[in-house]
């Protein structure tokens, strides 16, 4: 019984992570004025702040003890590296018009997921998720094929996530501990970044209205909330089960991108995103069964 309240507890901790992910495309649109690597270093800033007062508040001292654990320490520095591309890259896909790009690459990222989950930790997949992983596939590579431009903001995102996950769950350390480390390795080079704005005299001057500051200050909270979520989320859930959950920021990017940003949406992506939510029931009729099965066998 507390198994099963512990695996709910891991698909609302996943839920929630991806579905305030598939939103903040419309947050970043509000501070398209400022530039995307002004955006990237104030997220970084603001992030290691939030995150510096509320480990300090909770006396939280795990952060100290990651710079002794050598293992994971390389860990979360190869974490940095990771998260710090998929923020930039992602910032940069709402600014310049291409959040259906970006979709794309959300829904490029469960794949690497369940690869990953499969050669690395060895999970294993059962006859039906293996025909909506193969439905997957076909579906996304016949929508890259037809998108008629090598989807580099896709490729970026899909894995620079998915081996952050990847090495986010088999690193034994709190998720805001790590949280506040991975932002205090970035640090440097966002204060170096601001630093050179302000010599420069380049920054952006709608950081100084009102509006847009109290929104870069929300970049901190908005960055910590998801990935709070969704690391903690996926330490009690499976990566295969974390890859198909993570369909629905993808699904909503899509949906703001074409409804509220008017972005193009060709018949080639309606077809393929019909096949990848058939996939996605395959899939979750395939855990209905499991528990089904489950609960026969107690």
């Amino acid at each position: 019984m507390k198994k099963e309240h512990q695996s709910i507890k891991g698909y609302l901790y996943v839920l929630q992570a991806f579905l305030m992910w598939g939103v903040l495309a419309i947050y970043w649109k509000l501070l398209k004025n400022i530039g995307e690597w002004e955006l990237l270093s104030h997220r970084v800033i603001w992030s290691f702040i939030i995150l510096t007062i509320y480990l300090t508040v909770t006396n939280n001292n795990q952060f100290n003890s990651i710079w002794k654990n050598k293992r994971n320490r390389y860990s979360l520095l190869t974490t940095s590296l990771l998260i710090g591309i998929n923020w930039g890259v992602f910032i940069y896909a709402v600014n310049t018009d291409k959040i259906v790009q970006a979709g794309l690459g959300y829904y490029m990222t469960p794949l690497v997921n369940m690869f990953l989950g499969i050669t690395v930790l060895k999970e294993r997949l059962t006859k039906m998720k293996t025909l909506a992983l193969i439905m997957v596939s076909g579906s996304i590579l016949f929508l890259t094929l037809k998108v008629g431009e090598f989807p580099y903001i896709s490729l970026l995102l899909a894995f620079s996530f998915g081996f952050y996950g990847l090495i986010k769950k088999t690193t034994k350390v709190d998720t805001l501990p790590s949280l506040a480390f991975e932002t205090t390795i970035l640090l440097p080079f966002a204060i170096t970044y601001q630093a050179y704005l302000w010599l420069t005299n380049t920054i952006s001057s709608s950081i100084f209205e009102f509006p847009s500051t109290l929104l870069l200050i929300g970049t901190g909270i908005i960055t910590i909330m998801p990935l709070y979520w969704f690391t903690k989320g996926a330490k009690i859930v499976n990566l295969t089960t974390v890859g198909f959950f993570q369909y629905l920021a993808p699904t909503i990017m899509l949906l703001i991108g074409i409804f509220i940003y008017h972005e193009p949406f060709k018949l080639s992506h309606v077809v393929s995103f019909a096949i990848i939510w058939l996939a996605i029931a395959i899939y979750v009729y395939s855990l209905i069964l499991e528990k089904k099965r489950h609960k026969m066998n107690l």
